[in-house]
């Protein structure tokens, strides 16, 4: 079963890199586009939160990091933080519903697009705090929400087996 596991984290990111790299930049609204390597780490965190590891977020981070403008290891690192928090927060607060693994991909990805917005003006992007937030993280949080959805329902598919019951139910409190 790991074996499997392995060869569909492996095709999963290597679609993720050539998605990221031939179609973000075609479907880009002004400056902003999705993170297609974000999503799938965080996805991936969310969906294997016992096996998901560092190794994964770093290797997306850094693809990212140069194939894009910004410094070199600042998405790397934040999204070894953002894998991290997701796999610990759902491993806590997981309770058999939809509700909270898509409440816990969105806060980590708009947490992850906020911080490396707030890496590159630190790194000399001229913008102002508020343009930084309303005209680039806001708007690649939501793309990547939306890509996030997606590759949420393939990848609880492909990787839980059928381990993670996501029925359409009310939440409970524990």
């Amino acid at each position: 079963m790991a074996e499997k596991n392995n060869f569909v984290l492996v095709i999963g990111a290597i679609v993720a890199f050539v998605l990221q790299i031939a179609l973000a930049p075609a479907i880009a609204l002004f400056s902003a586009q999705p993170n297609f390597l974000l999503a799938y780490a965080i996805v991936v965190a969310i969906v294997i939160p016992n096996e998901a590891g560092p190794v994964l977020p770093f290797v997306m981070g850094l693809l990212y990091d140069l194939t894009g403008t910004g410094p070199v290891g600042g998405m790397a690192l934040l999204l070894v933080i953002a894998c991290f928090i997701a796999s610990r927060v759902f491993s806590l607060m997981d309770n058999d519903t939809l509700f909270m693994p898509l409440a816990i991909f969105v806060a980590c990805a708009l947490l992850a697009e906020l911080a490396y917005g707030m890496l590159l003006m630190a790194c000399g992007l001229a913008a102002n705090p508020v343009e930084a937030l309303v005209m680039r993280a806001l708007p690649c949080a939501l793309y990547d929400c939306a890509v996030g959805l997606v590759l949420y329902f393939v990848m609880v598919r492909l990787l839980a087996g059928g381990t993670q019951d996501r029925g359409l139910r009310t939440p409970k409190l524990r």
